[in-house]
């Protein structure tokens, strides 16, 4: 009259069995804690584009303009605490240029882009200052410009 019933522990390691592992590609943190990506983590992720690759992160929330409006990309992290027009907005830098348009990653194909970093603002206001304070998205093309 004994019935079997599967324990915690049996259960929780046929879940983790049942997921295997991750293929999403997740650098380590940089030693000034940004997210860096290679052109060989771009290559693996099936992205078309530097927009996508951000997306893909996760580190930002990112919403695509369909109405006409603009694209706007927000720090994943909640409302900054700098009451400033825009400062959830990351600071953008592609091939050393700043650039206030987010749709601009959109135009930069995964094949060209070189390097990706991804620093959060508590990080990035250490080297940009407090205009960072959404953080940073830089992009270096193979190219070297934009």
């Amino acid at each position: 009259m004994r019935e079997f019933y599967p324990s915690l522990a049996m259960l929780l390691m046929g879940a983790a069995v049942a997921c295997g592992p991750s293929h999403h590609v997740q650098p380590p943190l940089a030693p000034d804690g940004s997210l860096v990506y290679t052109s060989n983590d771009i290559a693996k992720m099936q992205v078309s584009n530097a927009w996508d690759v951000v997306a893909w992160s996760g580190e930002m929330d990112m919403s695509e303009a369909t109405d006409g409006s603009s694209a706007t990309i927000r720090n994943r992290r909640g409302r900054s605490s700098i009451l400033l027009p825009g400062a959830d907005m990351p600071l953008l830098i592609i091939d050393g240029v700043r650039v206030e348009d987010p749709r601009m990653l959109q135009r930069i194909a995964a094949p060209n882009i070189e390097l990706l970093r991804i620093t959060d603002g508590m990080h990035a206001t250490l080297t940009e200052g407090t205009g960072s304070s959404g953080g940073v998205i830089a992009v270096t093309t193979k190219s070297g410009r934009m």
